[in-house]
C-alpha cells in the first residue's frame, strides 16, 4: 500500500487537528433546531428573503446563519417568507446568541482598537478603563443581540458568537 500524498504525519499537523473548534450551527432568529426539524421543508424561502444574505441551507437542506462579515438586522423577512410553522415572531427575543471577546484583543495589548465597539448597533461593547494598564473591551450581555456586526470588523478574529443559554438546541 502506497502512502497518501496528502497525508502529513508531522506532530504539528496532528496537534492542529485536535485544536480545531467544534463547529456550531446557528439557526435563524425566531426559531430553533427543534422547530426547524419538525416543520422546515427546505424550500429556501427564508434564505431568499434575507436582505443581508446571512442565511444558507446546510447539508440537510435546513436554514443556518453564516455571518461571514455580515450581520442580522432582525428585519423579520425570513420569518415572513416562511409558509410553515418554523418561526415564532412573538418570542421575547429572536435568539439566545451573544458575542464574546477572546484572548488576543488588540485593546488588551495596548493597541487602541475599538472597531467592534464602533460597529455595534446596540452599544453593547464598551471600554472599561478601570482595567489597567490599557483598558479592556467588555460586552454587556443584556445589550448584546448576537447580531454579528462585531465579527467581521475584528482584525484579530477573537470575537465569537455563542449560545448564552446552554439548554437551547443549536442544530
Amino acid at each position: 500500500m502506497s502512502p497518501d500524498p496528502d497525508f502529513s504525519a508531522s506532530r504539528r499537523a496532528f496537534l492542529k487537528l485536535r485544536s480545531q473548534p467544534e463547529t456550531v450551527t446557528f439557526r435563524p432568529p425566531w426559531t430553533d433546531g427543534r422547530r426547524i426539524a419538525a416543520s422546515c421543508t427546505g424550500c429556501k424561502a427564508c434564505v431568499s428573503a434575507c436582505p443581508e444574505s446571512i442565511l444558507q441551507l446546510d447539508q440537510t437542506q435546513k436554514p443556518m446563519v453564516v455571518f461571514d462579515g455580515r450581520e442580522c438586522t432582525f428585519c423579520g423577512k425570513c420569518a415572513e417568507a416562511c409558509e410553515e410553522p418554523v418561526f415564532d415572531l412573538h418570542q421575547p427575543a429572536p435568539w439566545d446568541l451573544k458575542a464574546g471577546i477572546g484572548e488576543g484583543c488588540l485593546q488588551q495589548h495596548g493597541i487602541s482598537c475599538q472597531l467592534c465597539r464602533d460597529s455595534c448597533p446596540t452599544s453593547a461593547i464598551r471600554v472599561d478603563l478601570t482595567k489597567r494598564p490599557f483598558g479592556s473591551l467588555t460586552i454587556a450581555a443584556d445589550a448584546c443581540t448576537g447580531c454579528g456586526a462585531c465579527l467581521g470588523v475584528c482584525p484579530q478574529d477573537v470575537i465569537a458568537i455563542t449560545h448564552s443559554n446552554k439548554g437551547r438546541e443549536a442544530a
